[in-house]
C-alpha cells in the first residue's frame, strides 16, 4: 500500500456529521483508555511482580518506567508518521503493537522477558498518546474544544479505575498474569470497534472555520513559545500523578497503612473517579470562560500545598489525609490534562505546530514516566513523606510559576484569532460583491 493511499486511509470525501465525529471519538476513547490501562494494570501488584522475577526493590519503578521509554522516543517521530503515512492506518498498527506486546506479557518468566513486553506495550501507548489527542483538533470545531478534550483527558483516569478493579480481582482469583490475557482480549475488541467507527473528514476542521470549508483559518499567528512551556509545567503533574500516585501510592498504602492489595487500590479508584465526575464540566467551564491557564495555576499550587502538608503522611493510623488526598488530586486531575491540552489550538492555529506542541505533552508524560525509577529511589532515600515536602510540593510550586510568568492568556490568544478570522469573513465578503 503506497503512502498516498495509507494516508487518505479512513478519510471521507466530506465533512463528518455531529454523530459521525462523536462515533469517532468514543472508538478512539475506548481504545485511548485501554493504553492507559496497559500502564497501570501492573501497579497494585508491583511487589508481587517484583518478587515473582526477582526484581530489586530499588528498581521496581522499571516495570512502569520500561513502558514509557518508547513513547519518550517515538514522541516525535510519531507525530511526522501520523502525518506522513495516515492517522487511521497508524492507529490501526499501533493495535497491532500492543497486542503483541501485551500477549508476550502473558508467557513472560523472566524479568527480561517481563520488561521487553512492557517497552513493546509502549510502543503502541507512546503513538497512541501522541495520535489520540492529535485528531481531535481534526475532528471538532475549536469552540468545542474545551469540551471534547475535558471528555478526552479522561482516558487515562478511566483507564486506572479499570485497573485497578481488574487487577486485584484477577490476581487474587488467578495470579498476575492472568490480567494481561484479559488485556489482550479487550485491545482485539477496541481494535475491532476503531476499524468500524474511525472516520476522518475532508478538510480537517482545524484547518476552517466553525466547521465551513469555504473559509480558510488565518494560522499566521502562534504563540509556539506558551505552548511548550504549559507542556514544561506538565513534566511535573505528570512526575506527580502517574508516578508518584498511580504508579507508587497502592505500594504506599501497603507498605505504611496496612491495606491489602485489593484496599489499596480503592483510593487511586476514588481519585480517578472523581476526576472522571469533574472533567466534563471542567472542560464545558473553560470553553465559556476561556480560563485555562487560571484553571492550571490554580491546580498546581493546590497539588503544592497538598504534597507539602497531607500527601504521604506516614502515620499508620491516619487514613483521612489519604482519602483527602485522592479527592484533591482528583479535582486537580480535572482541570490540568485538559487545560493543557484545549489551550494548544487556541495558542497555536497551525495545525502542523499543534501537532507538534501535542506531541511534546506525550514526550513530557513520558519523560515523567521513566523517571518513575527516580521516584522509587526518592522514597528509598528520603521516606515517603520526605519524597514528597521536599521533591513533590517544589516541583508543584515551580509548574505553577511556569504557567503564570510564560504562558501567554487564552483569552488573549482567543482574541487574536477571532480577530484573523474577522478579517478572513471581511475579504470573502468584499470577493463576493466584486
Amino acid at each position: 500500500m503506497s503512502t498516498l493511499s495509507t494516508a487518505r486511509y479512513g478519510v471521507l470525501d466530506r465533512q463528518l456529521n455531529n454523530k459521525e465525529r462523536w462515533l469517532c471519538f468514543w472508538a478512539l476513547f475506548l481504545y485511548g483508555f485501554m493504553t492507559s490501562f496497559m500502564l497501570f494494570k501492573a501497579s497494585s501488584v508491583l511487589p508481587y511482580i517484583a518478587s515473582d522475577l526477582s526484581i530489586a526493590s530499588g528498581d521496581v519503578g522499571m516495570v512502569m518506567t520500561s513502558f514509557s521509554i518508547a513513547g519518550l522516543i517515538l514522541a516525535y517521530p510519531g507525530a511526522w508518521i501520523m502525518r506522513k503515512v495516515g492517522m487511521k492506518f497508524s492507529v490501526m498498527i499501533v493495535v497491532v503493537i500492543s497486542i503483541i506486546g501485551t500477549a508476550l506479557g502473558c508467557v513472560a518468566t523472566t524479568s527480561e522477558m517481563f520488561l521487553v513486553s512492557r517497552a513493546i506495550e509502549g510502543v503502541s501507548y507512546g503513538l497512541f498518546s501522541v495520535m489520540g489527542p492529535n485528531l481531535m483538533p481534526r475532528l471538532f470545531p475549536l469552540k468545542k474544544l474545551g469540551l471534547v478534550m475535558g471528555v478526552w483527558s479522561l482516558w487515562m483516569p478511566v483507564g486506572s479505575v479499570c485497573a485497578f478493579v481488574i487487577t486485584p480481582l484477577m490476581f487474587d482469583a488467578f495470579g498476575w498474569h492472568s490480567v494481561w490475557y484479559v488485556a489482550v482480549a479487550l485491545q482485539i475488541v477496541a481494535g475491532v470497534v476503531l476499524f468500524a467507527f474511525m472516520k476522518l473528514p475532508k478538510i480537517a476542521e482545524n484547518e476552517i472555520v466553525d466547521g465551513d470549508p469555504t473559509k480558510k483559518r488565518d494560522t499566521s499567528k502562534n504563540f509556539v513559545f506558551a505552548g511548550l512551556m504549559m507542556q514544561v509545567a506538565f513534566t511535573v503533574w505528570c512526575f506527580v500523578y502517574l508516578a508518584n500516585i498511580n504508579g507508587l501510592y497502592p505500594t504506599f498504602l501497603q507498605e505504611v497503612k496496612g491495606l491489602s492489595v485489593f484496599d489499596s487500590s480503592m483510593l487511586p479508584t476514588v481519585l480517578a473517579l472523581v476526576t472522571i465526575a469533574l472533567g466534563t464540566f471542567a472542560g464545558i467551564v473553560s470553553d465559556k470562560l476561556s480560563s485555562r491557564k487560571t484553571f492550571a495555576v490554580v491546580a498546581y499550587a493546590v497539588v503544592a500545598v497538598t504534597m507539602f502538608t497531607i500527601g504521604f503522611t506516614e502515620d499508620p493510623n491516619d487514613m483521612a489525609s489519604p482519602w483527602a488526598t485522592m479527592f484533591i488530586i482528583g479535582v486537580c486531575g480535572s482541570v490540568l490534562p485538559m487545560a493543557t491540552r484545549s489551550i494548544v489550538p487556541v495558542l497555536c492555529p497551525d495545525p502542523k505546530k499543534t501537532d507538534y506542541v501535542l506531541a511534546t505533552m506525550t514526550f513530557v508524560t513520558c519523560v515523567a514516566q521513566v523517571f518513575g525509577v527516580a521516584a522509587s529511589q526518592s522514597v528509598q532515600a528520603l521516606g515517603w513523606n520526605g519524597n514528597a515536602v521536599f521533591v513533590l510540593g517544589p516541583l508543584s510550586m515551580v509548574a505553577a510559576v511556569i504557567v503564570l510568568v510564560f504562558v501567554t492568556s487564552d483569552r488573549k490568544a482567543t482574541a487574536a484569532l477571532r480577530e484573523a478570522e474577522a478579517k478572513i469573513e471581511a475579504q470573502v465578503g468584499e470577493l463576493a460583491m466584486d
